[in-house]
């Protein structure tokens, strides 16, 4: 068992991120319930909801990038903060692989792949920042 976990430390990641996809998902939905029965509640009485509690059934998942976590359309280019995360981390991986300094060559060949990953992702990255129109009105 403990040699499984040795060979796949790094499904660790992709996991914390389903669980965490499926906890927001479920708090989305939650809170899309509550407002239903709020809106219930003033049908059965006949009168009008308040905009709040239309706008929280209507609106989109909020952007965590968003300007102050708001439905808007961001107005920030994130391309860029990502351009410079992908492309430092891919560089620190190359160093690494490339340097000698771990001794392992089975090592330093899965860091080179990762340096290779991280750079497509900079370059991804780039590419979206380049060709970014902005928030659409």
């Amino acid at each position: 068992m403990e040699d499984l976990f040795r060979s796949y430390w790094w499904l660790l990641f992709p996991l914390a991120w389903f669980i965490g996809s499926g906890w927001q998902s479920w708090v989305n939905y939650r809170t899309r319930r509550e407002a239903l029965r709020v809106v219930q509640t003033y049908a059965e009485k006949g009168q009008e909801p308040p905009a709040a509690v239309m706008e929280a059934i209507n609106r989109a998942d909020v952007d965590p990038f968003a300007d102050g976590g708001s439905s808007k359309p961001s107005t920030t280019n994130w391309g860029w903060y990502q351009t410079a995360l992908f492309g430092a981390l891919g560089g620190g991986f190359l160093y690494m692989s490339r340097s000698g300094i771990l001794g392992d060559e089975g090592l330093a060949d899965a860091l080179l792949i990762v340096a290779v990953v991280m750079g497509a992702l900079a370059v991804a990255s780039l590419v979206y920042a380049l060709t970014w129109k902005g928030p659409r009105a």
